[in-house]
């Protein structure tokens, strides 16, 4: 069984670092493993997963959630919410990575995707603390730990494909995630505040009131003020808001289902682009297309994910693994400190969702 388990890793990772995508490291993987080690006959598996994977209609809500985040994440939402925070903390010193923070955590209720909310907070919120005196490592650290929100905070993309895997309720995961998500938030927040107290070198001096000068100085010349700032992004995101409410709210009341829930978001989404007239062609074209290659890339690897875990499990490695784990005396603890070690090595390498695929089943 070692020999086995020790093949398969080796195979797995040299796919990896030759560059293959997850999805086809994983499908390359499983062929090669199937070849040599059972039958080509049982080849005609990857066609029955992937008709049976390719035809589940639960595999609609992945699709539907990434629609909607891509939608929203091109029309400026994240802007919007992040300006509302920045005016509403400005006063406060570290205001600004506050700001991200909590546009971080409202942006991942509509994203699911720790990437995408730290791409579409941190591409506004980190030039603007670095020109107001933050320092840059503090900065791009405020934007990571935020994006990390993305795959906690519901509807998450990783609990979705979890929910795939495992056959477990997507809208139970949902409501599992929502308070840890709050928490680690909240936490977030604590952290940057004492950080600040403790070394005010993070945060240039003064600037909150320097702030609230250009806040001054823009209305002289015509920019309005500060609470008509504030409306103006306010009035734009509130139908993000209520989004949020419509698609957690449906599927926790037991209205819909995560899969019609995701599409109300994803209608939800386009409609908001549209009413604040931001739609255009290369929104509408460059969302759909990112939406495609990334549900595509999530189906690949679903599909693969479920071939490389019928060949583990035709070779009884899974069975044989945790019977000798089981057999060894180790304690429960130690076990979880070792997923622990190894979802940290891989969080090094690949992105949330891949490593769901490879290590969950």
């Amino acid at each position: 069984m070692g020999t086995t388990i020790a093949i398969i890793i080796a195979i797995l990772l040299i796919a990896l670092f030759i560059g293959m995508p997850v999805s086809a490291a994983l499908g390359f993987t499983a062929v090669i493993i199937i070849l040599a080690m059972i039958e080509p006959l049982y080849l005609n598996r990857l066609a029955s997963i992937a008709f049976t994977q390719g035809t589940n209609i639960n595999q609609m809500v992945a699709p539907l959630f990434i629609v909607m985040a891509e939608f929203l994440a091109r029309g400026g939402i994240a802007s919007d919410i992040y300006d509302i925070m920045n005016k509403a903390l400005r006063k406060i010193k570290g205001g600004l990575a506050l700001s991200t923070t909590l546009a971080c955590t409202v942006f991942a209720a509509l994203c699911g995707s720790s990437p995408a909310t730290a791409a579409s907070v941190g591409r506004i919120s980190v030039s603007q603390m670095v020109d107001r005196g933050y320092r840059e490592d503090f900065a791009v650290g405020t934007v990571a730990a935020g994006g990390t929100l993305g795959i906690m905070i519901p509807p998450s993309l990783s609990f979705v494909l979890y929910g795939i895997i495992t056959e477990t309720s997507i809208a139970k995961l949902f409501m599992a995630g929502l308070l840890p998500g709050i928490m680690i938030s909240l936490m977030f927040c604590l952290s940057i505040l004492i950080r600040v107290k403790l070394n005010p070198a993070l945060v240039k001096p003064y600037e909150a009131q320097k702030q609230i000068e250009d806040e001054k100085k823009a209305a002289a010349l015509g920019g309005g003020t500060a609470t008509g700032a504030i409306s103006g992004s306010l009035g734009a995101a509130i139908p993000s808001f209520a989004l949020i409410l419509i698609v957690l709210g449906t599927m926790y009341t037991g209205v819909a289902t995560p899969t019609e829930s995701a599409g109300y978001g994803a209608v939800g989404a386009i409609l908001i682009i549209v009413c604040l007239k931001r739609m255009n062609k290369d929104v509408f074209v460059g969302a759909l297309k990112a939406s495609a290659r990334t549900s595509a890339m999530i189906l690949f690897m679903i599909i693969f994910g479920f071939v490389l875990g019928f060949t583990i499990s035709y070779l009884g490695v899974a069975q044989g693994l945790a019977n000798t784990i089981v057999g060894s005396g180790m304690n429960r603890w130690a076990v979880m400190i070792m997923l622990f070690v190894l979802w940290f090595i891989m969080g090094c390498l690949m992105d949330p969702g891949s490593m769901v695929i490879l290590t969950i089943p």
